[in-house]
């Protein structure tokens, strides 16, 4: 989609330049919507892998308590809760990894590149229009 370019602008009437700049405003608003899309689909693809990990950190947390407490519960008239017990740390220590895992995954600045191209074109189309 390249426009016509012509030279010099001082020889465009009023209407061509409220055509042209019409026209560039559209490109620019297409350009910065697609350029959006593909940031969001990135980021919730991301966003995807950071749930699946916080699931699985609570899943194996949920299993991991559970046999904490059988292991307290045959803490008391078994010593066969031992090995209960260290299956239960071991599943913990898991959960807490795969925990950290996903919360080091979520994006921290959602959209960054989108924002800092719009802050860009409004400077620019206001350096060029003031």
């Amino acid at each position: 989609m390249a426009a016509e370019i012509r030279e010099p602008e001082s020889e465009l009437s009023t209407r061509e330049l409220v055509q042209h700049a019409i026209t560039e405003a559209k490109l620019l608003a297409r350009a910065e919507i697609e350029h959006a899309r593909l940031e969001l689909k990135a980021e919730l693809r991301e966003a995807r892998t950071a749930a699946i990990a916080f699931g699985v950190g609570a899943v194996l947390a949920l299993c991991g308590l559970a046999v904490l407490f059988v292991a307290l519960a045959l803490v008391l008239p078994m010593s066969d809760a031992a090995g209960a017990l260290l299956v239960g740390i071991v599943l913990l220590i898991v959960a807490g990894i795969a925990a950290l895992v996903g919360a080091r995954r979520v994006p921290k600045k959602p959209m960054e590149r989108t924002r800092e191209r719009l802050l860009s074109d409004v400077k620019l189309t206001r350096e060029r229009f003031a």
